[in-house]
């Protein structure tokens, strides 16, 4: 209905699909002479039917589209997911959703104190892990790792362990283990080993970035039909693909709201498309429906649109605040992860994700597994760290000493007898170590609580502010409209050769200003039907010997089309239909205007 009414006031006055003016061209009739001169003088041709051939040279009114969410939903049906409305910047939603996570079971975290404090029964994600037995669950230990500080670290059963033993046994001169970690790290005794940051730029990088739907940059597509479902439709694009283990949970819907309930959406747009006088020579007149597109850069859209411009588009009532309901899963490897040190191999000094060293250790996991984003999220905070904690004289720990790299860590632990002393290695293969021990006993000192390869976590979260306006998600949408419109022209109006009739020319004004014959080619037909002309275009000869016609023309663009210039006067030639019918036609046009012409077509007898 729409195409309909873009092109039945173009139609001339005549009916679209119509018979031809002077009845239908058949073999009846006198017959007259062949005046072509064509060699065998013998071809006899009848009578002739009268067609009028008028210029449409008016442009449609423009497309004009008031929509609220159900018609944009019942207009574009299927091809809702092809339509991208902006690239949403992921750093925002995880760097809400892990804070969320992060005071899941409280903030006493922050504190400067050994013991946490830690209760998940004190908000409703909390409460939410491990089926509500939060104590139990590695969501907790997950919550755990993310709030870990020098001052509540536990790092027992890591190598880690000596040198706590015996900074704590010499308290009194070296102030403690707490002091001395915050001190190797360059970080506050409150503060993180692991900041958000840092984690957010890893889970970005290696979680999202190298999942098929997500940019290289970490930019989540989001398309009309994620808006017209409520987001539900991310769960499955954003889910499990391949050997990646999917962004969010694609069994649990995605639901925020973008399109609130006063979403309206406001569309003008300039028809390409034309109905055209035409000649079908089995028929007599009919119309053909074709783009006329002179305003590039394709050259073949059906409408041009501008996004861009306030007037012509315009989306009101979007949330103003938009924000997710989403679970999302990190899985481990199956394995625990041994640290890359010097006595592994005087390499894994050079260890790195683009250079990494031996098998099974971090950097040759799965960038999505766990160990591999906690190790890249201490490689991007600690990547340049250099410090030097001296304790009683002794250079306890060097960080990045001695000609070696930013967070290559040398110990020298004193009372070596009594106390490990761990090997060198990098800060983040440590922290890697104290977080996969951690991730696995919910007691610290007591057995594991889960197998390695069983502490899986998945969070559920609510109301996780997306990290964009309203006003910013229109302004987001009309680029990336823009850069579809040529795709949306054919969504909305690709159908149009439906309403053409079976044509074998019509009547046109090329990009010269010059009026034509074009003889129908294969992208006029619709999509599937069979080109069945075995000698188009137009000729000087019944026998179709000497063509007339051409495809190409000094100063006409087209070159898909036969076609042949109209001028003043008498124009007579041949053609034959896709039924392999020959045709005489004269064409008699006025001199002056060339608006309107008459073709005289006759079937040949014989």
């Amino acid at each position: 209905m729409l195409l309909l009414c873009l092109l039945a006031p173009a139609c001339g006055g005549d009916d679209i699909g119509g018979s031809g003016e002077a009845g239908t061209i058949g073999d009846t009739g006198d017959t007259a002479e062949d005046e072509s001169g064509d060699s065998d003088g013998d071809a006899q041709f009848g009578a002739e039917a009268e067609i009028t051939l008028r210029l449409n040279d008016d442009a449609p009114p423009p497309l004009s589209l008031q929509m609220g969410r159900d018609e944009v939903s019942e207009l574009f049906g299927d091809v809702a997911e092809d339509i991208e409305l902006l690239e949403l910047d992921s750093t925002p939603l995880l760097t809400n959703t892990l804070n969320a996570i992060k005071f899941a079971c409280g903030d006493d975290w922050q504190l400067d104190s050994e013991d946490p404090n830690h209760d998940c029964s004190q908000t409703t994600l909390g409460q939410s892990f491990g089926g509500g037995n939060w104590q139990s669950s590695a969501e907790f230990s997950m919550v755990r790792i993310l709030t870990m500080t020098p001052a509540n670290s536990v790092v027992n059963g890591t190598s880690l362990a000596g040198v706590e033993g015996v900074t704590n046994f010499l308290s009194l001169f070296t102030g403690g283990f707490p002091g001395m970690l915050a001190e190797s790290l360059g970080i506050p005794k409150t503060g993180e080993f692991l900041d958000t940051q840092s984690v957010v730029a890893s889970m970005k990088t290696n979680l999202l970035a190298t999942h098929p739907e997500v940019s290289a940059d970490g930019k989540m597509v989001v398309t009309l039909a994620d808006a017209l479902t409520d987001m539900a439709t991310m769960s499955t694009r954003l889910g499990p693909v391949g050997d990646h283990p999917g962004v969010l949970v694609a069994d649990y819907p995605t639901h925020g709201e973008v399109f609130g309930p006063d979403f309206e959406m406001k569309v003008i747009a300039e028809s390409n498309l034309r109905v055209l006088d035409g000649v079908d020579l089995s028929g007599g007149k009919d119309f053909i429906s074709v783009v006329v597109d002179v305003t590039g850069p394709s050259f073949d859209d059906e409408a041009e649109f501008d996004f861009t411009d306030p007037a012509k588009f315009s989306m009101t009532g979007l949330n103003p605040s938009p924000s997710l309901d989403l679970r999302f899963a990190i899985f481990e490897h199956n394995g625990f992860i041994e640290s890359c040190t010097e006595e592994v191999s005087p390499a894994c000094i050079n260890n790195a994700p683009d250079v990494p060293v031996g098998n099974g250790l971090v950097w040759t996991l799965d960038k999505w597994d766990l160990e591999y984003m906690v190790a890249y999220a201490g490689l991007l905070r600690y990547a340049s760290l250099e410090t030097v904690v001296t304790k009683l004289f002794v250079d306890l720990v060097e960080v990045g000493q001695d000609g070696n790299p930013g967070g290559w860590a040398v110990f020298n632990v004193p009372l070596g007898f009594l106390f490990d002393e761990p090997p060198a290695q990098y800060v983040w293969e440590l922290i890697n170590e104290v977080a996969q021990h951690n991730l696995h006993h919910l007691d610290p000192k007591g057995p594991a609580s889960f197998a390695e390869g069983a502490a899986n976590v998945e969070f559920t979260l609510e109301d996780i502010p997306c990290g964009i306006t309203g006003a910013e998600a229109e302004a987001a949408v009309r680029p990336f409209l823009q850069a579809q419109a040529s795709d949306i022209a054919g969504y909305l109006l690709g159908n149009y050769k439906e309403n053409s009739g079976p044509v074998d020319f019509y009547y046109r004004r090329a990009d010269d200003g010059v009026p034509y014959l074009f003889w129908v080619a294969p992208p006029d037909l619709l999509d599937g039907l069979p080109y069945n002309w075995a000698t188009p275009g137009f000729y000087a000869d019944a026998g179709l010997t000497k063509k007339l016609s051409s495809t190409t023309i000094d100063g006409v663009g087209d070159t898909m089309h036969e076609k042949l210039r109209i001028d003043p006067g008498e124009t007579v030639v041949y053609a034959a239909d896709d039924e392999g019918g020959s045709y005489k036609i004269r064409v008699v046009a006025p001199a002056g205007d060339l608006t309107e012409v008459t073709a005289y077509v006759s079937k040949r007898d014989n």
